[in-house]
């Protein structure tokens, strides 16, 4: 393997997970000694695909970009980052009128399910984790975003202590994603905990999300310092059962912040090693109080969970499974 062209299908946020996770690829394949290029597919007019030995996309191609790799003749893969349709479901459920073009990318996905994928990738698909295989019906080899430490590590290394009163959670969302119909079930579990244990917790919500007026709950929006409000916290509250961990949990373990989340299919995180795995709301507003109560378990769980992300995500790791993978298609 000499040259790879990596695509991402749509123009996303520079801070956006997929541009991490292509940034993470990027770093990986250099691991493996291949020189690597990334592209949006709005600007593959001006790419020759013929020009390299292997393809990436990351995410559905529209039509005009999946006959530019059928024409380059080179191998390629497909990376599937998210619940495709789930996501595309829940954009339309959000806002109908504003986000009716996600109705053409359930059409797209629809024929990649039935067309592209067989034909045009040869079933050289992967997947970040085993609940999106499953979720998006997949058959894949599901091998894990790898963890670049080192960005991480520039980015928090003249960080203010931010530290507020009471304990200090965090969690991340984005419109259009499951995640974002999680604010108001994290809502009402903080205004639980509150109310039986006083104004004790604050909640942070970075991302894009609908506001919801609660005394101890910031909507803080997008931020350049939001890996310094993590370092800072005592704690990351996710509102999902989804057991992928994404870049804001995998940078927040790495931090020594632990997790608060709800149990999911194919779940990675032990409670009370990690941090806090509810099975449901009740129990996650119990769990909350408790911790409230001791929050020295916190560095605890935290340094359980860098353990845990530093060596399941490490680069080389991470390597390891592409070469493997790529073994047979490179020949």
């Amino acid at each position: 393997m000499k040259r790879v062209a990596m695509i991402i299908p749509f123009d996303t946020s520079i801070k956006g997970g997929v541009v991490r996770a292509v940034k993470s690829q990027e770093v990986v394949y250099r691991i493996l000694g291949a020189e690597v290029e990334t592209f949006y597919a709005s600007h593959l007019d001006d790419v020759n695909l013929a020009d390299y030995d292997l393809i990436h996309v990351h995410g559905p191609l529209k039509l005009g970009g999946i006959l530019k790799v059928r024409r380059s003749g080179v191998p390629a893969i497909l990376t599937i980052h998210g619940w495709v349709l789930q996501e595309a479901l829940t954009a339309l459920k959000t806002d109908p009128g504003g986000n009716i073009h996600y109705i053409f990318k359930i059409i797209n996905w629809i024929l990649h399910r039935l067309i592209f994928i067989r034909f045009i990738y040869r079933d050289r698909v992967t997947t970040v984790s085993e609940i999106t295989k499953k979720k998006n019906r997949l058959r894949a080899t599901v091998i894990p975003n790898a963890l670049i430490t080192d960005e991480i590590e520039g980015k928090v290394s003249e960080c203010p202590d931010l530290q507020g009163d009471g304990v200090t959670a965090v969690t991340y969302t984005s419109i259009g994603g499951s995640k974002v119909l999680s604010i108001q079930r994290l809502a009402e579990i903080i205004s639980e905990v509150n109310r039986k244990a006083g104004c004790r917790i604050r909640l942070l919500v970075f991302g894009e999300s609908p506001e919801i007026e609660d005394d101890c709950i910031e909507f803080m929006g997008y931020r350049d310092d939001f890996l310094c409000h993590v370092k800072s916290a005592d704690i990351m509250l996710l509102g999902y059962d989804m057991s992928e961990l994404g870049y804001a949990v995998l940078e927040a373990g790495y931090l020594g912040v632990p997790v608060a989340k709800f149990r999911g299919e194919f779940e990675e995180l032990q409670d009370e090693v990690h941090g806090i795995i509810a099975e449901d709301d009740s129990e996650m507003i119990e769990k909350l109080i408790r911790f409230i109560e001791n929050p020295s378990k916190g560095p605890v769980w935290g340094e359980k969970l860098k353990e845990h992300i530093t060596e399941t995500r490490d680069p080389l790791r991470i390597a390891d499974k592409w070469a493997m993978f790529l073994g047979d298609i490179m020949k």
